[in-house]
């Protein structure tokens, strides 16, 4: 069986064209990806200085010299005095 030498020239194109459209493809995936993969870190960046900045806004929030501030400012409660201890029997 003979192969005529035009039939394996379209041949050879036809496959380099299929090739050439691969790599575009493979291409253009790997940036889509990489695209998203900036996306990923960036949104995780945020996630972790909003931590951060949240974990901050507890340690101040539990410390007792801002929880007597709030009891005092916000909720208008006064320091108890010993004369207004009762004892229950």
């Amino acid at each position: 069986m003979k192969i005529s030498k035009s039939k394996l020239f379209y041949s050879f194109i036809f496959v380099n064209i299929v090739f050439i459209f691969l790599q575009i493809y493979k291409q253009s995936i790997f940036i889509k990806y990489t695209y998203q993969n900036q996306k990923l870190i960036l949104r995780k960046e945020q996630l972790i200085q909003n931590k951060n900045e949240l974990t901050q806004q507890l340690l101040i929030l539990k410390n007792p010299t801002s929880i007597k501030n709030y009891a005092i400012k916000k909720l208008k409660m006064e320091k108890i005095k010993l004369n207004q201890i009762k004892k229950l029997t």
